[in-house]
């Protein structure tokens, strides 16, 4: 992350460009006023002790939707607010649970400022501009105005490698949430974060999965993202190996065959980073669908599928949790190690919580195998899901709220 003290005006503007300088420096000059306003009203009890909590800023549906729900009903004398945009399609999730904040608007950039707890699934997720806050992390006296209160990140998802913008000079935390003790060590090892900031609790979420489950006769096929994919255009992408790879399964005669022969439909449903690129494939018209971002939950999904097929995606953790079986398709480790995230300590070929696919063809035999034996979680793997874990319960809110009062 670039240091604010250094950067200069040109080097900003060359790198991010004039419009997104001027549109900072609006939302700086908010912040200002926003600052001078609580001089004022920041006594008022509706800013007093206050919990924010966010996911993105636009959306509804991961960990902090899923403690926010549970403080406001289990916990009602917590003075907490959700922060979303006003048109989010997940507004439904938050809305008729307890106070809202549409993010952009005075109150936000007033609750924001003031709150004692700022709890997120993203790195300052609820910011007015988070990358502007990152900034602001960085230099001590931007920090003491703009950049008060106790951080907690909750994470989207389960930490497997190492993740530069992750580390303790780059982002800093007043609790670092963890569901292994392996992954917990990793955190204070490799990114530098206190011991007494990095604490297994679970994910809030992970109260939401059902630990039995009946069948439906699905599975959801969710790949994860790429950065270096992520800025293609459409034509640029539809030459890589992630479309090819991805496309091929999808219109496998074999695998539409075994779809049949087992009554099973497939759900396609890209990483939120890949989603823009949906259109581009070829879905059949028989067993398959093209899930979109807007249209379908991921919890949701995973709740109702049978089976999982992904490649490094961190949702295998959450559907190893209810005990359901996995396979990752790998067929670009190398790539994806190399441009997108390094080797960490959960080696798939030892610790993953199903077999691993290296082409089209291990692919299909693998879920012939897993359809023939009813989607079911084999020993062995049902082994590594349990001491990869801490819990694996529904107490995941509970822990994760009595560690952020005690901040």
């Amino acid at each position: 992350m670039p240091n604010m003290k250094k950067e200069t005006f040109l080097s900003f503007v060359k790198k991010n460009g004039l419009r997104k300088y001027i549109k900072w420096l609006g939302i700086f000059a908010k912040c200002c006023i926003a600052k001078i306003l609580l001089v004022f009203i920041g006594k008022n009890r509706k800013y007093k002790d206050l919990w924010v909590f966010a996911e993105r800023g636009n959306d509804a549906r991961d960990n902090a939707m899923h403690l926010f729900r549970y403080v406001c009903k289990k916990c009602p004398d917590v003075n907490a607010v959700y922060i979303i945009t006003k048109d989010s399609p997940d507004l439904k999730n938050v809305q008729d649970v307890g106070r809202i904040v549409y993010h952009g608007s005075w109150q936000h950039y007033l609750c924001y400022l003031v709150a004692k707890k700022k709890v997120s699934a993203h790195i300052f997720g609820g910011a007015p501009e988070r990358n502007l806050f990152l900034r602001m992390d960085h230099v001590s006296f931007l920090k003491k105005l703009f950049v008060k209160g106790k951080y907690v990140f909750l994470q989207h998802g389960v930490t497997q490698a190492d993740g530069p913008w992750l580390h303790r000079d780059k982002v800093r935390f007043d609790l670092f949430v963890t569901v292994s003790k392996r992954e917990e060590q990793f955190v204070i090892e490799r990114f530098g974060h206190p011991a007494q900031c990095v604490k297994s609790l679970g994910f809030a979420r992970y109260d939401a999965l059902p630990l039995t489950h009946q069948k439906t006769k699905k599975i959801l096929l969710m790949p994860t993202w790429r950065h270096y994919l992520s800025k293609c255009t459409a034509e640029d992408f539809e030459k890589t190996d992630y479309f090819k790879s991805f496309n091929s399964l999808l219109n496998s005669e074999r695998l539409l065959s075994l779809l049949d022969q087992y009554g099973y439909e497939l759900i396609f449903y890209p990483h939120f980073e890949m989603q823009k690129f949906l259109h581009l494939f070829t879905i059949p018209e028989k067993n398959v669908i093209a899930a979109s971002f807007e249209n379908y939950d991921v919890q949701k999904l995973m709740i109702e599928c049978d089976m999982m097929i992904t490649d490094y995606s961190s949702v295998q953790f959450d559907f190893a949790y209810m005990q359901k079986p996995i396979l990752l398709y790998q067929f670009d480790r190398e790539a994806y190690q190399s441009g997108h995230q390094g080797k960490g300590y959960f080696d798939p070929d030892q610790d993953a919580f199903g077999p691993v696919a290296k082409s089209l063809d291990d692919v299909v035999v693998h879920v012939e195998s897993m359809l023939s034996q009813d989607c079911r979680m084999s020993d062995q793997y049902m082994e590594r899901m349990k001491s990869f874990f801490l819990y694996n319960d529904t107490q995941n809110c509970l822990r994760n709220f009595n560690a952020i009062k005690e901040l």
